[in-house]
């Protein structure tokens, strides 16, 4: 603490070195034993308030820096100024506030200030401040409490998933285990049979050679030729058994073998989780009170969605376009337009007055273009056999990056340092813009020349067979729209801030817009409005409008109202 504070005021200018004991804040000094008798007798200070200085060092440093003298001309403080909200000394006035009509003394605007309502006020503002802090910290920690105790739910009844597979499962190995031992026991039950049936005729075999090597050495000719014909008739029922056994297929050899189910096969593949975590919110159960309003708590309003039935459109203007082969068009963050020319493989940039900015040539086919914000960069593609991406800066107007592919490309959208890009016949592509690879999510035959979209986690493409695709980023079908009954040969799409998808119908020349879930739709452009083979849509999500970029003729603005 600075000496200020611990040494008297009055006798360090007498350049006398004693402590101070007390601190009167309108001296602003502090005061020993015997000045602090002096202090309290004199006329002029008798009636000032003092305090200990021990409780006085109490105070936050920043009021401790609080004097009564103004910093730039060393006087005190007289005036207080409404208007500029600050204390001001006599030069202050003089020199700054003479004009301000609103000046108070110092004394008035102070009197009585710790009992003044504007002090309980705060007071209370503070109270309820820190109360309202302590049961939004208490309502966050049982929310956490809450994750824990979900995520230990959710471990048991995993476990118990798990357990129910197990025994599902082994009571099928059960099954499977007691019937190959009843099959085998079957097929040995068999064979010991036959088995036996042959020792028996081995048996009589053996006995009809004992018989004729008697019959050899003892019996006349009479006797051997007569036992012969009985050994003969003998060997002939053995025969005949042998033939039986092999015509009635008992000498087939059995064996055991298995053949798992198709559904086994399918099982390791199809099913590539045993569930789904959900994370839930809802509004929640902390409330904020406040002196001026009981009634204010924190909440989340239910705002109901919009549907494809509340989509209102009102022409904002006309653009005139540049070339005449617009296969592409976009948004920058700032509302300028960018057209792609596939026939004069230029790159059109509009103000927002729907004058020409400038022009980029990227030096291959401009097919279609994406804009991503974060690296101020426009993507473009190259279209039919040319299969390359180009990277331009739109802050320098420079080629950053080629990317070759393996298929021609078409439309194409930027999301999470991936592009996913429309390869006609090849299928849906994604591109990993960290090591430029090119995978297949999709195995499927896209439109030529179409675009793609994307919105939150899913992706939006046309299908070769006139549909519309929702997926999301991994590939998984969400949802597949057949459009070939109210829309012909689609070519641009998009997606709005409530997930409603708007497609193009180039040869049909009309938009329409599909719910969310794919499962409406509804006609909002034709013809009439001058639409004129419209190839490609962009949808402005900061501003809610729609682009509609004819292929040949102008391209048109519209408001989208909800």
């Amino acid at each position: 603490m600075s000496s200020k504070y611990t040494v008297c005021g009055v006798c360090d200018y007498q350049h006398i070195n004693k402590p101070s004991v007390v601190w009167c804040s309108e001296c602003d000094e502090g005061l020993c034993e015997e000045c602090k008798v002096h202090h309290a007798a004199s006329k002029g200070t008798r009636h000032h308030s003092i305090v200990q200085i021990s409780e006085y060092q109490k105070l936050p440093s920043n009021l401790l820096e609080i004097t009564q003298t103004c910093s730039k001309h060393d006087e005190k403080y007289q005036i207080f100024c409404k208007k500029h909200d600050c204390p001001c000394c006599r030069r202050c006035v003089v020199e700054t506030h003479n004009d301000c009509k609103d000046l108070n003394t110092i004394e008035d605007v102070i009197k009585n200030v710790k009992s003044s309502n504007a002090f309980s006020e705060m007071e209370q503002v503070l109270k309820e401040l820190s109360e309202n802090l302590q049961n939004i910290r208490k309502n966050r920690q049982e929310n956490i409490k809450s994750l824990r105790e979900n995520r230990t739910q959710i471990e048991k009844e995993v476990l118990q998933t798990r357990r129910l597979i197990n025994n599902h499962l082994d009571k099928l190995q059960e099954n499977l285990t007691k019937e190959l031992y009843d099959v085998e026991e079957k097929e040995n039950k068999s064979i010991i049979n036959i088995i036996a049936s042959i020792e028996e005729k081995e048996r009589e075999v053996i006995e009809s050679q004992t018989i004729l090597d008697k019959v050899k050495q003892h019996a006349s000719d009479l006797q051997t030729f007569l036992a012969m014909k009985h050994i003969q008739r003998d060997v002939t029922i053995n025969e005949q058994f042998l033939e039986t056994l092999i015509k009635e297929e008992k000498m087939n050899h059995a064996s055991i073998s298995w053949k798992h189910e198709n559904a086994l096969e399918i099982l390791p593949t199809q099913i590539k989780k045993m569930g789904t975590i959900i994370l839930d919110t809802r509004s929640g159960d902390a409330s904020v009170s406040n002196n001026k309003n009981k009634q204010a708590q924190i909440m989340t309003p239910n705002t109901p969605v919009p549907s494809i039935d509340d989509v209102r459109l009102t022409l904002r203007g006309t653009v005139k376009t540049f070339g005449d082969d617009i296969t592409s068009c976009c948004f920058l963050p700032d509302g300028r337009m960018v057209f792609s020319c596939y026939t004069s493989d230029q790159i059109h940039v509009l103000k927002t007055d729907r004058s020409l900015d400038f022009t980029l040539k990227p030096g291959l086919k401009t097919c279609h273009i994406d804009f991503i914000e974060n690296s101020q960069t426009l993507v473009v593609t190259s279209g039919f056999n040319y299969k390359h991406i180009k990277i331009i800066n739109v802050i320098n107007r420079k080629n950053e990056k080629s990317i070759a592919v393996g298929t021609q490309i078409y439309g194409i959208v930027h999301k999470d340092k991936k592009l996913f890009y429309n390869g006609g016949s090849h299928g849906l592509h994604v591109v990993n813009l960290d090591d430029g690879s090119d995978t297949q999510l999709a195995d499927v035959s896209l439109t030529l020349y179409s675009s793609i979209a994307t919105w939150s986690d899913q992706l939006y493409f046309i299908n070769a067979d006139e549909s519309v695709t929702c997926c999301d980023i991994q590939g998984t079908l969400k949802w597949k729209l057949e459009l070939n009954t109210f829309l012909t040969n689609a070519m641009g799409i998009t997606v709005d801030n409530y997930g409603r998808v708007y497609v193009s119908g180039f040869e049909s020349n009309n938009v329409v817009v599909i719910s969310p879930d794919g499962s409406k739709h509804r006609a909002l452009l034709s013809g009439k409005d001058g639409l004129i083979k419209p190839q490609s849509l962009c949808f402005d999500r900061k501003n809610n409008n729609l682009l509609i970029a004819n292929q040949q003729n102008d391209a048109f603005i519209y408001d989208v109202l909800k």
